[in-house]
């Protein structure tokens, strides 16, 4: 299944997989492309939920060319993202309004209007406030007023027009600040007397994130007799402000440096200009050629540094090695393809070819070409559906797609070199529905070739990287090269061959109003480069269960079960005192299961005003979601929705 985190909208950072009332459809759609997972809505970063729904339409997206891949921040627990026969709430109201607050000021408001809406013609903004600025985690600090700290802001405008016989022409422009601080930032020792006393050495890192997309796009009328075709383009910028690295200070009386405060940088900025463009030639009414396009031009501005001299008074303890700006480089991909249909069985044949110039790093740069299937089966027998999909390709390495891992990830791309799969397959069978009852199995299979790691930066600059290397004693002269020739960039950004599987079940009982359950689980072995990657924390066991009912009309109850078992996360390197660092070995870290139960709760006064509450981890776990990056643990949230 090929990836390729291009210009997902601004408003797509959620976990909750809730649609507003500017941004729905009315009518079911089926879409030929690649199935890419799509999350609607830029949603509490807390998790907070939306008032509790039961109005589903379902819209059947076997495959979403345009979709828009899910955001994988910084949360209690990941929800499932949009995707294939999911459903989506549908409203019928011009505006919506969603304020909230919890524990530990927790915050969110969500608003949308549609100031056009037409058969033909729509236009509307959305505006999203997320916050979080009174939980302190437990974690090891120097400082008691160490607190998370994160607001994130988001504003969009989206409108499009049917020209009628011709097409529809579509267009969008969101702009997310985010502002946040790393925080249980712990210095590994703290102020130095005669060097720093400033107070403010106690103090988490500040960062700031600026996230801005553009796009348009054109989308023929679709027959099966006649040539339709579509075309678009967009610009995404993202950067962070500041880019923070470890240095090393001379400790008083002693002649070799020891580990200080953090050297500030101006960060990686990214631009990406992308191109996309799509034809179908139908050659009867079963079966049709196809050539789809998309190409990528990333242009990277900001950071540049000298290679420093070990052991000065301000000198640079990240090895600088490969940390000057990456350079701009070009990805295309192009898509021929020949499907058609025999009864109740849809087959689409084609090959991926991609064509890359001067990605990757000057010394390991990524081959101009790459190959991978791109073939789709689905054969649908009424109660019993069967699909068989194999495909591939390339998936950009940016500092964009990184953040929907690691919302705190390293500031700074020194590795652009693509992911390559030469094959990412799925096989599965689903049945149902049959009285309520809906049941589906399956198998997934990855090879993918640079996998990035990722997930370290907070540990990296707190002095946790490699546990035990730093201590609170000056360095010795045995081992003050060794630690001098650390490089941290290749260490969180490094990357790695990964290949492995994925066996998966769900399993679903829908009584409509009444009472309605759904489970869906996972299970995929993880050994160092042996494994299926599902995330920075690449667990084995992955589960999650929902359960709804409305037993009166006024009152809608939910109830959820997230769990994400034997995590564990990936580094490349490892350190050792007699032969300094190692790049050959994958070094892993376990991190703590991930245990969620949440309750949420609505009542609606009338069609258009509702009230509701949501208490998530309700076990109080303090979950370690990747090295260095606490959860919070219970919390407690209420607001107001109104529609209008």
């Amino acid at each position: 299944m090929k990836k390729r985190y291009i210009f997902p909208s601004i408003l797509s950072l959620s976990f909750i997989a809730s649609l507003p009332a500017s941004a729905q459809f009315d009518q079911s759609i089926s879409v030929e492309g690649k199935y890419v997972p799509e999350v609607i809505r830029l949603d509490r970063i807390n998790a907070f939920p939306r008032q509790e729904k039961f109005e589903l339409e379902t819209s059947p997206l076997s495959y979403d060319s345009n979709g828009v891949p899910a955001c994988f921040g910084q949360s209690i627990y990941t929800l499932p993202a949009m995707g294939w026969r999911d459903s989506r709430l549908v409203s019928r109201q011009r505006g919506y309004l969603d304020f909230g607050m919890g524990s530990w000021l927790n915050s969110t408001l969500s608003a949308g209007y549609r100031f056009l809406q037409d058969e033909t013609t729509s236009f509307g903004v959305r505006l999203q406030h997320n916050s979080t600025s009174l939980w302190q985690p437990n974690f090891p600090t120097h400082s008691s007023d160490n607190k998370m700290y994160r607001y994130d802001e988001a504003i969009g405008l989206y409108g499009s027009h049917l020209f009628e016989g011709k097409g529809r022409l579509e267009a969008a422009a969101d702009y997310h600040l985010g502002i946040f601080d790393y925080y249980g930032y712990n210095p590994a020792f703290g102020p130095i007397d005669g060097y720093y006393s400033d107070q403010n050495f106690y103090k988490a890192p500040k960062q700031t994130l600026n996230d801005f997309s553009f796009r348009v796009d054109w989308r023929s009328l679709t027959s099966s007799d006649n040539i339709s075709w579509n075309v678009g383009a967009g610009v995404r910028y993202f950067g962070y402000s500041d880019f923070y690295i470890p240095t090393l200070v001379p400790a008083p009386g002693a002649p070799l440096p020891v580990l200080g405060d953090l050297g500030k940088y101006k960060s990686t900025h990214e631009t990406d200009i992308n191109l996309r463009a799509g034809l179908n030639f139908p050659l009867s009414d079963k079966s049709a050629v196809g050539l789809d396009l998309n190409a990528d031009a990333l242009l990277y501005s900001g950071f540049k540094t000298e290679e420093p001299q070990f052991g000065g008074p301000n000198n640079i303890f990240m090895s600088t090695d490969g940390l000057l700006k990456p350079d701009s480089y070009f990805l295309a991909s192009l898509t021929p393809y020949y499907r058609f249909a025999i009864d109740r069985l849809n087959i689409r044949i084609g090959v991926d070819i991609d064509i890359a110039a001067n990605a990757g790093m000057p010394d390991n740069r990524y081959s101009a070409f790459h190959f991978a299937p791109d073939v789709m089966a689905d054969y649908d027998g009424g109660g019993a559906r069967l699909f068989l999909h194999l495909q591939g390709g390339s998936r950009l390495n940016t500092l964009a797609s990184n953040a929907q891992l690691d919302y705190y990830q390293m500031p700074f791309v020194s590795n652009t070199r693509p992911v390559y799969s030469p094959l990412d397959g799925e096989f599965g069978v689903s049945f149902g529905p049959f009285s309520g009852f809906s049941a589906g199995l399956g198998f997934a299979f990855r090879v993918s070739k640079g996998e990035y790691t990722g997930g370290w930066y907070q540990a990296a600059i707190n002095g946790t990287l490699y546990p035990g290397l730093i201590t609170n004693l000056p360095i010795s002269a045995s081992n003050s090269q060794s630690i001098g020739d650390i490089n941290y960039s290749k260490a969180i950004q490094g990357s790695y061959d990964l290949h492995g599987y994925s066996l998966r079940a769900n399993i679903g009982y829908d009584l409509g109003k009444i009472f309605k359950i759904s489970a869906h689980g996972s299970y995929q072995p993880q050994a160092g480069k042996k494994g299926y990657f599902n995330g920075l924390d690449r667990p084995r066991w992955v589960a999650d269960i929902t359960a709804e009912t409305n037993p009166i009309d006024p009152l809608k109850l939910s109830l959820s079960y997230n769990y994400r078992g034997v995590r564990r996360a990936y580094i490349i390197g490892e350190y050792h005192t007699d032969r300094g660092f190692d790049e050959s070995i994958l070094t892993s870290r376990r991190l703590p299961d991930m245990t969620t139960l949440n309750f949420g709760a609505s009542w609606s006064f009338s069609p258009t005003v509702a009230l509701w509450l949501q208490v998530d981890n309700i076990l109080n776990q303090h979950i370690e979601i990747l090295p260095s990056l606490p959860a919070q643990g219970i919390a407690f949230a209420g607001g107001i929705s109104l529609n209008f």
